[in-house]
């Protein structure tokens, strides 16, 4: 069953339905969430927190092939709001921040070679509106389109966004000493809107 059909009847109350929507997208929900998060506890909250809302607005959904833009501008946002409130939380606690990995720990999910976690401590540095481009174009393979839709933004933003997070990601793969042909594998995807320059 596709996903139209499935929020179709989601939309008419059918759980057993919503049941299956979340099975079809929470293995990359959760990587999403993971990469803008950074932690697996928090992930997890983003992303039940997520479709619980899904869950509560799906009704309001007119056109269910806008579903995927919909649904990640609520785990973008939850997302967001989430860390806001966990970095002030051990800002205030003034916890160590020793031991609080930067690096994907969902090895079931993402590939944890030495380059790939480097490129994901990379990614980790920078701010949450560039690291969000980054994450749904390269690991949601989304265009500049659907991103504007889920950020709320113009396509122009995003590319203003994409381009300097490529700029910033640049800088730290030279720092690590990283091939630019390397990082170009791994992100593994055709370059479009004239961003692509080096990587």
């Amino acid at each position: 069953m596709g996903n139209t059909d499935l929020i179709k009847r989601c939309q008419m109350g059918d759980v057993n339905s919503f049941s299956e929507l979340y099975q079809l997208h929470k293995k990359k929900a959760l990587v999403t969430a993971y990469l803008i998060s950074n932690q697996k506890g928090i992930a997890e909250d983003i992303v039940q927190e997520s479709f619980i809302e899904c869950f509560q607005k799906i009704k309001t959904i007119r056109n269910p092939e806008a579903f995927e833009a919909w649904f990640y501008k609520i785990l973008v946002r939850t997302g967001w709001r989430m860390v806001k409130k966990y970095n002030y939380l051990l800002l205030m606690s003034d916890q160590n921040m020793e031991g609080l990995s930067t690096t994907v720990n969902f090895k079931s999910e993402l590939d944890t070679s030495e380059t790939n976690m480097m490129v994901h401590e990379a990614l980790a540095q920078l701010s949450l509106p560039l690291k969000t481009v980054v994450i749904l174009y390269y690991f949601n393979d989304m265009t500049i389109e659907k991103i504007s839709k889920v950020l709320g933004c113009f396509p122009g933003t995003v590319k203003s966004r994409l381009y300097n997070a490529r700029i910033q990601l640049h800088d730290a793969f030279k720092e690590k000493e990283l091939n630019a042909s390397t990082v170009n594998i791994f992100f593994n995807k055709r370059k479009e809107y004239g961003l692509d320059g080096n990587a």
